[in-house]
């Protein structure tokens, strides 16, 4: 991709944010209002309600929650991202990677902004700043490629099939429950243990909570094949992308 192409995806993602932004009498403030919202929603059901977890359970699954929220507001997004933007493939030739980058991109700074506030709050709460936390960018560059590769892939596939939105839209929920959020799988066992760990966001959410709770380094091997298997991602949803350029607009 040519510079000029991510220039406008860096002025697309600014002009889609400052939209948002201009939406609410409140502004950009949503973008600390709502993660606060959310966990707030979760702390309260699980911590409050049902009195779940132990020490530091709320860190724990705040750690867990924020994590999640960017990879699955991010691949939700990309599901109509192409299809939302007949428009604008009408009047000018993009190469379509650009309308799921945007998205990446977008996503990705309401995401640190919301990263500030949680590590904010882990130091708030006692949780220690350590050397482990100079690992949080390589947790983010790890992410950001799983994220990447995942979203390239379904905005690729789901104009040619639309059913996919809906079998992704229950995907997500389904490996929400299941890339321990709201339980630790290290303590599981056996073949459910090996199949949760084919999740790659178990991995992730693990390594987070290594880094920002509990002071080691993550995971490194582990963290090595997610790459390994977000860039094999990238590659395939890039290959997808250009090869039905063309096509995207007449079904669009």
């Amino acid at each position: 991709m040519t510079p000029h192409y991510l220039q406008l995806i860096l002025y697309k993602a600014r002009a889609d944010l400052k939209v948002e932004a201009a939406r609410g009498y409140m502004g950009m403030l949503w973008w600390v209002l709502e993660p606060v919202l959310y966990m707030g929603a979760f702390y309260i059901i699980f911590a409050v309600a049902l009195q779940r977890g132990g020490e530091n359970f709320v860190p724990w699954l705040l750690t867990g929650l924020v994590v999640w929220k960017w990879f699955d507001t991010t691949v939700r997004m990309s599901l109509n991202v192409i299809t939302a933007g007949k428009g604008l493939m009408s009047q000018v030739y993009l190469p379509k990677v650009f309308f799921p980058a945007v998205v990446i991109l977008k996503n990705s700074v309401k995401f640190l902004v919301t990263l500030v506030l949680l590590l904010l709050f882990l130091l708030v709460y006692g949780m220690p700043l350590g050397w482990s936390w100079l690992m949080v960018p390589v947790l983010l560059l790890v992410q950001l490629l799983l994220i990447c590769g995942v979203t390239f892939s379904v905005s690729a596939l789901t104009p040619l099939y639309p059913d996919l939105k809906l079998l992704m839209n229950n995907v997500l929920m389904l490996m929400f429950f299941l890339s321990g959020v709201f339980f630790d799988t290290s303590r599981l066992e056996g073949w459910l243990a090996a199949l949760l760990d084919l999740n790659p966001m178990v991995h992730i959410i693990h390594a987070w909570r290594d880094v920002l709770l509990f002071g080691r380094l993550p995971d490194l091997a582990a963290l090595g094949l997610v790459m390994l298997f977000s860039l094999a991602l990238c590659g395939l949803g890039l290959y997808l992308l250009r090869r039905y350029d063309r096509l995207y607009p007449r079904l669009a």
